[in-house]
């Protein structure tokens, strides 16, 4: 039986009063006689007195007692870990949890406590399998399944973590946690609508959250509601007055799909007007916030404005600096000044950070930077910033010298972590498509800083020394657009591997015409500016047979509003063609049933005209004012393929116009296009050329 003072020293704990019980056991415990399962128990009632006036090293001594005195208890083991993880020990606490589940196999609260610290220590495969016990463990176990949908999630595993949130919500569907994990998977797998709704009942949960009111409008500023974006943005700062990525969101929206050219202006002008409330409220707004809070706040990229075929340097510039007095006000360590390492007879220490480091345009075009760095004379360093790790993530993984999985790290978490590995060099491959990027860009974590044109317009930031471009598709007065010092590569600037050509290629199996001319528009619908609109009508009109291949838009109604305004500018529906969105090798098969791109104007192919060229896919293109409209025309001259190129809008409509009708000049000119790979594709000279600069830095 178990001692009656046990009770009262509970009592004590129950009412709040730690130091009561404390007295209470500490007499108890001086009892030479007290039964060892009454000495367990009071060694762990004091434990959790001493917790509760936050004595967590005393806590774990008694608890470590306990456990020495019988080591059979898990629900004292998990105890144990919980109270380690809150003091910061997290090996401790997992070996604590380990012991937990050790003990008793079905305790499915202790495989989920050890799923969190594991995941704390970045273990996410094993903190996977741990929430995966928990609920073999006990089915109907709500939290651990969340947990295994967030820990999915983070291991990459987005089908595997819809299936746990599902599951968690079918057992409590007001589960706010389940709700706004998902709603970040299905933002990310392009169901806006879903995210949004998932949002929206998160917030009518929890009405003082004031970041899932900010996640909200951020959703529905990418389904570009802007009106809704803007209501939703305004309430996550009347939920929180302090949410600077709100404010950022609030005043710097801008349309997806605008309207027409008017839209645009319109939308620059309020744009204007944004940034100047900005300048004026943004640094009165984080005065009363911490540095961490502060860096992390500043999680915000302009994207949508490089789109808008605009001079974009003095709007750039301004959001730098405001970002920059922001910084150097409230957490001004994070802006000074670094010296340069006593690094001679050493590798030059270069280090690369991404959200794009996969399969994907950016991880096409910058793969060859890292691998193909001489490692006789760099040592890589590469800071992945998303869960999902494919074959080219692994093929990076292997090269680097150190490769750093930081998975959603915010800035604060991510800045310690790059700084603390004294680089020569950091290079952005890709500013402003990222927003933690973005922000750390805002920061100095080596002393020298770079960015690359996998974004190709200024960054803006004063913290940015270098922009690396491609001298083949800059204009003549380039210098000017950048805030950057701007530095030029030969070739297109890479080494891009040539693309394997996949078998099986026909229109049949797109559900295309057969017998009319395909012409194929690959951008993105955000990236194709209003004054697209008339050339590709101009363009249907010349050649009445054919047809117009898009891709869709991220959700539906982006798609519809695309086909409106093609279709207000001249273009009948039914000779569009939108195509849903594909893995490359289709995207590839697709390039080589068409008959011709259509480059588009302000931003041109970039990684889209590679696989055009790759296919033998004939292009019309007209390079525009900036780099990001040159793309094509830098890569068709290093081709000696010119007459590609036109002068204007109208030698672009005659010129296309003449490809789509003359099948055998197509023949010809994919012919040229494939003798003349070798000028851009598996080209040395840009990463020779990179390791010089390198090292002249």
């Amino acid at each position: 039986m178990a001692d009656p003072r046990l009770p009262l020293i509970a009592t004590r704990l129950a009412r709040g009063d730690a130091p009561a019980a404390i007295t209470l056991a500490d007499t108890l415990l001086a009892e030479n006689a007290l039964a060892m399962p009454d000495r367990v128990a009071a060694l762990v009632l004091r434990a959790r007195a001493f917790e509760a006036m936050a004595d967590r090293d005393r806590a774990i001594v008694d608890l470590e007692g306990a456990l020495a005195l019988d080591a059979s208890q898990a629900k004292v083991w998990n105890e144990l870990g919980l109270v380690c993880a809150d003091a910061g020990r997290l090996e401790r606490a997992i070996a604590a949890f380990e012991h937990a589940v050790r003990v008793d196999r079905g305790y499915a609260r202790g495989w989920n406590n050890l799923g969190n610290a594991l995941r704390g220590h970045g273990r996410i495969a094993d903190a996977v399998r741990a929430a995966e016990n928990a609920t073999a463990a006990d089915a109907g176990y709500v939290l651990a399944w969340a947990n295994l949908g967030t820990l999915r999630r983070e291991a990459g595993d987005d089908a595997g973590a819809a299936v746990a949130l599902r599951r968690a919500l079918e057992l409590a569907p007001e589960h706010v946690g389940a709700l706004r994990t998902l709603g970040g998977l299905l933002r990310e797998r392009s169901d806006l609508m879903g995210a949004a709704e998932a949002f929206r009942r998160v917030a009518s949960l929890d009405t003082r959250d004031g970041n899932v009111s900010l996640q909200l409008g951020a959703t529905l500023a990418e389904a570009d509601d802007l009106p809704a974006a803007r209501d939703a943005f305004a309430e996550a700062l009347r939920r929180d007055p302090l949410l600077l990525r709100a404010k950022l969101g609030e005043q710097l929206l801008l349309p997806m799909i605008p309207d027409g050219i008017e839209a645009l202006t319109r939308a620059r002008d309020d744009y204007a007007q944004g940034m100047t409330v900005l300048e004026r409220v943004l640094p009165t707004m984080a005065s009363t916030l911490t540095p961490a809070r502060v860096v992390d706040e500043l999680r915000h990229t302009n994207f949508l404005l490089a789109y808008q075929g605009e001079d974009d340097t003095i709007f750039q510039r301004r959001y730098g600096d405001l970002v920059g007095t922001v910084v150097s006000a409230q957490a001004p360590a994070w802006r000074q000044s670094m010296p340069r390492r006593a690094s001679a007879g050493s590798r030059i220490r270069v280090g690369f950070a991404s959200t794009f480091f996969r399969d994907c345009t950016a991880g096409r075009y910058f793969e060859h930077w890292i691998t193909d760095l001489p490692r006789a004379d760099f040592e890589v360093f590469v800071y992945h910033l998303l869960p999902q790790r494919d074959a080219l993530t692994e093929r990076l993984a292997a090269r680097a010298d150190h490769f750093r999985h930081l998975p959603w790290w915010r800035p604060s978490q991510a800045a310690p972590r790059i700084r603390a590995d004294a680089l020569d060099i950091l290079i952005y491959p890709e500013l402003g498509m990222g927003a933690v990027t973005f922000a750390l860009a805002a920061l100095r974590l080596a002393p020298v800083q770079c960015a690359a044109w996998g974004h190709p317009v200024t960054t803006g930031h004063d913290t940015v020394d270098v922009y690396i471009s491609c001298g083949a598709m800059e204009p003549a007065d380039s210098a000017q657009h950048y805030r950057e010092s701007l530095l030029l590569l030969p070739g297109i600037g890479t080494l891009y591997a040539m693309p394997a050509a996949p078998a099986n290629a026909t229109r049949a199996g797109f559900g295309l015409p057969p017998d009319v001319p395909l012409l194929l528009c690959p951008q993105s619908l955000f990236k194709i500016h209003p004054d697209n609109d008339a050339l590709y009508a101009r363009i249907l009109r010349e050649v009445p047979a054919a047809e117009l291949v898009l891709f869709e838009g991220r959700e539906p109604q982006l798609t519809q509003r695309f086909r409106t305004r093609l279709e207000a500018a001249g273009v009948a529906g039914e000779r569009m063609r939108f195509l849903p969105q594909c893995g490359h090798d289709d995207y590839l098969r697709i390039n080589a049933v068409c008959d011709l791109m259509l480059d588009t104007l302000h931003w041109s192919g970039g990684n889209t005209s590679l696989d055009a060229l790759a296919s033998g896919l004939p292009m019309v293109t007209l390079p525009g004012r900036f780099m990001r409209g040159r793309q094509s025309a830098g890569m068709l001259r290093l081709m000696g393929l010119d007459d590609l190129i036109v002068a204007d809008r109208d030698a672009y409509v005659r010129l296309a116009a003449v490809l789509a009708r003359d099948a055998d000049r197509r023949q010809e000119i994919a012919a040229r296009i494939r003798a003349a790979h070798r000028r851009i594709f598996d080209d040395r000279a840009p990463i020779d050329a990179l390791t010089a600069l390198l090292r002249q830095l």
